[in-house]
Protein backbone atom coordinates (compact mmCIF):
# COMPACT_ATOMS: atom_id res chain seq x y z
CA UNK A 1 0.00 0.00 0.00
CA UNK A 2 2.73 2.79 0.67
CA UNK A 3 5.81 0.97 -1.26
CA UNK A 4 6.84 4.12 -2.95
CA UNK A 5 4.72 6.54 -0.91
CA UNK A 6 7.63 8.73 0.74
CA UNK A 7 9.65 8.76 -2.61
CA UNK A 8 6.59 10.25 -4.77
CA UNK A 9 5.00 12.63 -2.18
CA UNK A 10 8.67 14.47 -1.74
CA UNK A 11 7.39 17.13 -4.84
CA UNK A 12 3.82 18.11 -3.10
CA UNK A 13 5.63 18.00 0.55
CA UNK A 14 7.85 21.22 -0.84
CA UNK A 15 4.49 22.94 -1.90
CA UNK A 16 2.93 22.68 1.44
CA UNK A 17 5.71 22.53 3.75
CA UNK A 18 5.21 26.26 4.39
CA UNK A 19 1.97 25.68 6.16
CA UNK A 20 2.48 22.34 8.02
CA UNK A 21 5.54 23.44 8.92
CA UNK A 22 4.56 25.18 12.29
CA UNK A 23 2.07 22.69 12.87
CA UNK A 24 1.61 20.45 15.88
CA UNK A 25 -0.84 17.50 15.30
CA UNK A 26 -1.85 14.21 17.19
CA UNK A 27 -2.07 11.06 14.65
CA UNK A 28 -4.51 8.48 15.79
CA UNK A 29 -4.23 4.80 14.39
CA UNK A 30 -4.50 1.71 15.56
CA UNK A 31 -2.85 0.26 12.94
CA UNK A 32 0.49 -0.18 13.64
CA UNK A 33 1.62 -0.37 9.54
CA UNK A 34 -0.52 2.57 8.85
CA UNK A 35 0.71 4.69 12.02
CA UNK A 36 4.50 4.12 11.52
CA UNK A 37 4.23 5.33 7.47
CA UNK A 38 2.25 8.47 8.14
CA UNK A 39 4.15 9.08 11.50
CA UNK A 40 6.91 9.62 8.64
CA UNK A 41 5.48 11.58 6.49
CA UNK A 42 3.81 13.93 9.29
CA UNK A 43 6.98 13.91 10.64
CA UNK A 44 8.70 15.27 7.53
CA UNK A 45 6.12 18.23 7.19
CA UNK A 46 4.91 18.94 10.77
CA UNK A 47 6.90 20.72 13.45
CA UNK A 48 5.87 18.06 16.23
CA UNK A 49 3.71 15.13 16.01
CA UNK A 50 2.20 13.09 18.91
CA UNK A 51 1.19 9.68 17.82
CA UNK A 52 -1.72 7.32 19.65
CA UNK A 53 -3.24 3.99 19.55
CA UNK A 54 -6.59 4.25 20.15
CA UNK A 55 -9.28 6.94 21.16
CA UNK A 56 -9.02 6.55 24.99
CA UNK A 57 -5.05 7.25 24.55
CA UNK A 58 -5.46 10.13 21.53
CA UNK A 59 -8.10 11.95 24.42
CA UNK A 60 -4.67 11.65 26.91
CA UNK A 61 -2.10 12.52 24.47
CA UNK A 62 -4.75 15.45 23.27
CA UNK A 63 -5.60 17.05 26.83
CA UNK A 64 -1.66 16.36 27.52
CA UNK A 65 0.00 17.67 24.46
CA UNK A 66 -3.23 20.46 22.82
CA UNK A 67 -2.12 19.93 18.82
CA UNK A 68 -2.92 22.72 16.84
CA UNK A 69 -4.54 19.56 14.38
CA UNK A 70 -5.88 16.07 15.43
CA UNK A 71 -5.81 13.71 12.64
CA UNK A 72 -7.98 10.36 13.22
CA UNK A 73 -9.23 6.77 12.03
CA UNK A 74 -12.59 5.78 12.73
CA UNK A 75 -12.59 2.22 14.04
CA UNK A 76 -10.55 1.70 16.75
CA UNK A 77 -10.12 -0.14 20.00
CA UNK A 78 -11.70 1.35 23.36
CA UNK A 79 -13.09 4.50 21.75
CA UNK A 80 -13.89 4.75 18.12
CA UNK A 81 -12.98 8.02 16.40
CA UNK A 82 -16.06 9.53 16.43
CA UNK A 83 -16.24 9.47 20.03
CA UNK A 84 -12.78 10.95 20.63
CA UNK A 85 -13.68 14.06 18.86
CA UNK A 86 -16.95 14.64 20.15
CA UNK A 87 -15.39 14.47 23.30
CA UNK A 88 -12.34 16.97 21.94
CA UNK A 89 -14.65 19.27 20.85
CA UNK A 90 -16.23 19.65 24.26
CA UNK A 91 -13.12 20.55 25.41
CA UNK A 92 -12.56 22.90 22.31
CA UNK A 93 -15.16 23.47 19.70
CA UNK A 94 -13.23 24.99 17.55
CA UNK A 95 -10.16 22.29 17.31
CA UNK A 96 -9.24 21.14 13.89
CA UNK A 97 -10.13 17.74 13.13
CA UNK A 98 -9.56 15.00 10.04
CA UNK A 99 -11.16 11.69 9.68
CA UNK A 100 -8.69 9.46 7.83
CA UNK A 101 -10.51 6.08 7.44
CA UNK A 102 -11.30 3.48 5.20
CA UNK A 103 -15.26 3.22 6.42
CA UNK A 104 -17.07 5.39 4.03
CA UNK A 105 -20.86 4.69 5.49
CA UNK A 106 -23.04 7.29 5.83
CA UNK A 107 -23.38 6.99 9.41
CA UNK A 108 -19.94 7.72 10.18
CA UNK A 109 -20.15 10.38 7.38
CA UNK A 110 -22.98 11.99 9.12
CA UNK A 111 -21.61 11.74 12.69
CA UNK A 112 -18.56 13.92 11.13
CA UNK A 113 -21.06 16.46 9.74
CA UNK A 114 -22.79 16.54 13.18
CA UNK A 115 -19.36 17.64 14.74
CA UNK A 116 -18.22 19.83 12.19
CA UNK A 117 -15.43 17.64 11.61
CA UNK A 118 -13.11 19.43 9.11
CA UNK A 119 -11.74 17.02 6.52
CA UNK A 120 -12.54 13.26 5.66
CA UNK A 121 -10.07 11.47 4.14
CA UNK A 122 -10.37 8.29 2.92
CA UNK A 123 -7.87 5.50 2.93
CA UNK A 124 -5.53 3.93 1.02
CA UNK A 125 -3.88 6.56 0.99
CA UNK A 126 -4.00 9.30 -1.55
CA UNK A 127 -1.12 11.63 -1.52
CA UNK A 128 -2.91 14.18 -2.79
CA UNK A 129 -6.66 14.00 -1.14
CA UNK A 130 -4.28 13.60 1.96
CA UNK A 131 -1.94 16.54 1.59
CA UNK A 132 -5.28 18.56 0.47
CA UNK A 133 -7.04 17.93 3.32
CA UNK A 134 -3.79 18.77 5.67
CA UNK A 135 -3.19 21.75 3.63
CA UNK A 136 -6.67 23.26 4.30
CA UNK A 137 -6.16 22.61 8.34
CA UNK A 138 -2.83 24.16 8.25
CA UNK A 139 -4.19 27.14 6.04
CA UNK A 140 -7.01 27.49 8.55
CA UNK A 141 -5.12 27.02 11.68
CA UNK A 142 -2.83 30.17 10.25
CA UNK A 143 -5.66 31.81 9.87
CA UNK A 144 -7.56 31.92 12.64
CA UNK A 145 -4.46 32.65 14.35
CA UNK A 146 -3.56 35.56 12.22
CA UNK A 147 -6.95 36.70 13.21
CA UNK A 148 -6.69 36.29 16.99
CA UNK A 149 -3.24 38.31 16.84
CA UNK A 150 -5.01 40.96 14.72
CA UNK A 151 -7.50 41.42 17.37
Amino acid sequence: MFSNTLTNIMFVIKGIAMYLNEITILYVEDELETQEVIKEILNRVCKEVFIASDGVEGLEVYKDKEPDIVLSDIVMPNMNGIEMCQKIKEINPNQLIGLFTAYNEPEFKAQASELKIDSYIMKPFDDKQFFSALNYMAMAFHTDLNISKEL
